[in-house]
């Protein structure tokens, strides 16, 4: 298939570690990278690709999860809501064992709260309409790449009219996270791999401050 083989060619790969670790020679003090997306992390693991990398270049795994990074207090706020006699909560499968200060949404869901997951917020949509005795609330997460789907799906239930879906929204931005990673003194960074996915919704132009203001890298 055109640019997922050709991605995975040893002979390439290795050309392409050999030249890093050549021109890693050059470098004065080691340096430490932050890879921002959890899919580029989840590659990392999978391929060896941390161990392959001269000892001069360290890789610092970031916020690549924005279920994992969550407040607890926002999770037990899920979990206060779901547990509404009245309500169908509706969540993507990952926030489903998180937990929150004594308790997760799976639990939750064994004690009786009428929990469902669902793939999109539109499933949601789907769910409230069948059930119009009911509150039918989505659990809105994700990155800049899932706000999107949330917004349509608002301007979806109001075109519809339908009255009885709400969102419990707690979407999260990259940028906010990176400029807080680069004013921790503690971390040091030289500079970060961007986040694919979320670049391509919101390109490249949020991303000048970190070498306008820090003179740090992100590519």
């Amino acid at each position: 298939m055109k640019y997922v083989d050709e991605f995975r060619e040893p002979k390439k790969a290795d050309a392409l570690f050999r030249a890093i670790k050549k021109l890693s020679q050059r470098l004065k003090k080691p340096i430490k990278i932050m890879e921002v997306c959890g899919g580029h992390t989840h590659s990392i693991f999978k391929y060896g690709i941390e161990e392959i990398l001269p000892e001069a270049i360290e890789l610092i795994h970031g916020p690549g999860c924005p279920v994992c990074v969550m407040p607890r207090g926002r999770l037990d706020d899920a979990i206060s809501i779901s547990l509404n006699p009245n309500v169908i909560f509706t969540t993507f499968g990952d926030a489903m064992r998180v937990p929150g200060s004594k308790t997760n949404l799976l639990q939750a869901k064994a004690q009786g709260a009428d929990i469902r997951m669902v793939y999109s917020p539109l499933d949601s949509l789907r769910i409230a309409k069948d059930n119009p005795e009911k509150e039918v609330v989505f659990f809105a997460l994700g990155f800049e790449t899932t706000a999107p789907s949330t917004a349509f799906t608002i301007l979806q239930a109001a075109s519809e009219n339908i009255h009885n879906f709400s969102m419990f929204c707690n979407h999260v931005l990259v940028i906010p996270a990176l400029k807080a990673l680069l004013d921790n003194p503690d971390l040091q960074l030289d500079g970060f791999i961007g986040p694919g996915h979320v670049s391509m919704v919101i390109g490249t132009n949020p991303y000048e401050f970190i070498s306008q203001q820090y003179q740090n890298y992100c590519d």
